[in-house]
């Protein structure tokens, strides 16, 4: 069975082997990051925080059969603080034309700007290739609990939710647009970088260009990868766009990832989230997974779970007697459903 959950420390191994698959600054292929992040996270689902900043909520998905995590996702409560603002590349368009000539450019510029009180942002989402085509829509799942819990406590999240979505890159640590601006202005490696910005941001605003930059003035090659996501991210992106997230025209200051966001209410998955009494009566055995389907997530003597179940054609959810005693639920308990996109 697959089931969603907060991430524990005895998943170290399994998130390192995860992390290696994207190595994002949320999720770096790092052993000792990753475990301070378990660390975090587990105090963050306990309501040990006393800022929002320092919050983050990362959720894994296990196969309880194999005994081990095959994907998470991860929610940041807020992206942005005194401390370590949130930065961006603010993408705008300048029109120049010269009636003399007869002609008419359109330059794209990139400037930066930053926010000491940032949204909320989620990211880090893996999914083993062995689940890519799973019947219970891993990817899906691992997308979506991440807005079915921001959907039971809004309080501790922003208004605005965003997500950034990993760039090109021509091999590991190779990516055109921070060879092209970024490493002439700091000095540094990708990696470098990356790996410094996850404990001490002052060298974005001590080093980068306080003025906008035109794009214009870069190469074709590192032009196109502007704003452009990375085929890998294409899947999550659509997940993203279903559920109510645009794009905002703006990139990250290293890779040039682009930036989709949505107002948290409006998030179709958080609107859309659902609270249900469980009846007396549970399905002796598990059923077929067919569409529709929804994330039934509860907070039961495991704390908080989640998993996929079919929708019958009265709409309401089928939660056979397994899937129950995975959640840590029983008759009169409540439990939310949220669609999957």
């Amino acid at each position: 069975m697959l089931i969603l959950r907060p991430v524990a420390e005895r998943d170290l191994d399994d998130l390192v082997a995860l992390a290696a698959q994207l190595d994002s600054m949320n999720l770096p292929s790092d052993r000792r990051f990753l475990a301070q992040r378990i660390h975090d996270s587990l105090r963050s689902f306990a309501g040990r925080t006393s800022r929002r900043a320092e919050a983050v909520y990362v959720f894994v998905l296990e196969d309880t059969l194999a005994r081990r995590c095959v994907g998470t996702s991860t929610i940041l409560a807020q992206h942005g603080s005194e401390t370590s603002p949130h930065y961006w590349l603010e993408l705008s368009t300048e029109e120049r034309q010269c009636a003399q000539l007869g002609r008419r450019f359109a330059h794209d510029k990139l400037r930066l700007r930053a926010s000491t009180d940032g949204p909320t942002e989620i990211g880090g989402l893996i999914l083993d290739p062995a689940y890519r085509r799973h019947p219970e829509k891993c990817g899906k799942a691992l997308s979506v609990v991440r807005f079915a819990y921001i959907a039971a406590r809004p309080d501790a999240f922003e208004r605005e939710v965003i997500a950034e979505m990993l760039s090109p890159f021509d091999a590991p640590g190779c990516n055109r647009l921070w060879e092209a601006f970024g490493a002439r202005f700091t000095g540094l490696s990708f990696r470098e970088a990356d790996r410094l910005s996850a404990s001490d941001k002052t060298f974005i605003a001590d080093l980068f260009p306080r003025e906008p930059v035109y794009a214009t003035l870069f190469p074709p090659e590192v032009r196109e990868v502007i704003g452009r996501p990375n085929e890998s991210a294409v899947a999550a992106l659509r997940i993203l766009e279903k559920v109510g997230f645009r794009d905002l025209k703006q990139v990250d200051p290293f890779d040039g990832g682009p930036y989709y966001g949505c107002a948290r209410d409006a998030i179709a998955s958080v609107r859309e989230r659902r609270d249900l009494v469980l009846p007396s009566l549970a399905d002796d055995e598990p059923q077929a997974m067919r569409e529709p389907l929804a994330l039934l997530s509860a907070e039961g003597s495991f704390g908080f779970r989640a998993t996929v179940v079919p929708i019958d054609d009265d709409g309401f959810p089928c939660v056979s007697k397994e899937c129950r005693e995975a959640l840590g639920v029983a008759s009169g308990d409540r439990v939310a459903v949220t669609p999957l996109p």
